[in-house]
């Protein structure tokens, strides 16, 4: 396990039963396609540029306030994702969800599935899935972890 998968799975510990070891973590957002994140950011880039242009304040352009309306723009879209954990442990598939801000600290359970529940299959930069009824894109970089469900 990777030093980010060691640290989530401890952080999850406290949610899990007595005893139970985690044997793979996998990060994954809900909601939205993440592609609609980088919308969300250009547009909040543009829109705040075409109201300080109109409004002539020349001040406030450069690229630290383009990085800054980007930020606002990311965190708008925050509103329509949901960020979650799936853990394989050795006794059930379990999925967390955690907060949409700062760092993986798991909240609550929202399903404890049975051993065997996959995920997958899963391709391309931000692979769709569905577990427990709810629809998750997970990012290449669990692809690994996630096929070992």
């Amino acid at each position: 396990m990777s030093r980010q998968a060691e640290r989530i799975g401890r952080r999850s510990q406290g949610l899990l039963e007595p005893g139970e070891r985690i044997g793979r973590v996998v990060l994954a957002q809900g909601g939205i396609s993440p592609w609609w994140q980088a919308v969300f950011f250009v547009a909040a880039v543009v829109a705040i540029r075409l109201v300080v242009g109109s409004a002539e304040l020349a001040e406030l352009s450069g690229v630290p306030w383009g990085i800054a309306t980007g930020l606002i723009g990311a965190v708008a879209s925050s509103a329509f994702f949901s960020r979650r954990v799936v853990l394989l442990t050795d006794r059930a598939v379990v999925v967390l969800e955690y907060g949409r801000f700062g760092p993986v600290k798991p909240r609550r359970v929202l399903a404890r599935l049975p051993l065997g529940t996959g995920i997958g299959p899963l391709s391309g930069l931000w692979a769709r899935t569905e577990v427990a009824g709810e629809r998750l894109w997970v990012h290449r970089r669990w692809h690994g972890d996630a096929a070992a469900f």
